[in-house]
């Protein structure tokens, strides 16, 4: 009995609305950032001069160095170069999406968001500003550990899970928006 009870709180009808209040990141907005930058494919030129640029000097050089006799040269070179586009070059990139943001929204984090999404879409108000996409907007959704992500055209807002008093409300807030998107493709594909 208990239990049912638990489930139904949780589990309300389609027509019912949850909200969540939270505290953005900007490591949020670098997120979707990152993610819509991976969706949009270079012109060729470009994609292929950067390719080019790394095989010479990640594969070509080291090479060149090894046939030529500088065995610990190739191999430092190398070292260096796998460290760089391992590492560096993602973290500079991060860093600097980081920066960016923090400079755009300046302390928009000290000041509380709400997201409520119902039936009709996904409102998200802000500094008494708000927001409202009708779920036919919604391109899609993410979850990573510490925030869900809505994706419209070219942009996108995270919702903190810090937000939810409970991991009940989070997973129905979850799984309602899915099936929101879901139920709106299912109307909008031709028969």
């Amino acid at each position: 009995m208990v239990e049912q009870l638990t489930k139904e709180a949780f589990s309300p009808p389609a027509d019912a609305r949850h909200s969540v209040e939270f505290y953005p990141k900007v490591d949020d907005h670098v997120y979707v950032s990152l993610r819509i930058n991976t969706a949009v494919k270079p012109r060729a030129a470009t994609n292929y001069a950067f390719q080019a640029f790394l095989f010479i000097n990640a594969i070509a050089f080291p090479a060149f160095l090894l046939f030529s006799g500088h065995v610990v040269a190739a191999a430092i070179v190398f070292a260096i170069n796998f460290v760089a586009f391992t590492f560096i070059l993602p973290r500079a990139n991060t860093d600097h999406h980081r920066d960016y943001y923090q400079q755009l929204f300046g302390d928009r984090e000290k000041f509380p968001a709400r997201v409520e999404i119902s039936a009709e879409g996904v409102a998200y108000t802000s500094e008494g500003g708000t927001s409202f996409w009708p779920w036919r907007k919604i391109r899609s959704i993410e979850e990573t550990n510490e925030a869900i992500y809505f994706f419209i055209d070219g942009n996108g807002f995270g919702v903190q899970k810090s937000g939810f008093a409970y991991r009940e409300e989070e997973r129905a807030f979850y799984e309602f928006a899915l099936e929101q998107v879901r139920a709106h493709r299912r109307r909008t594909l031709p028969e």
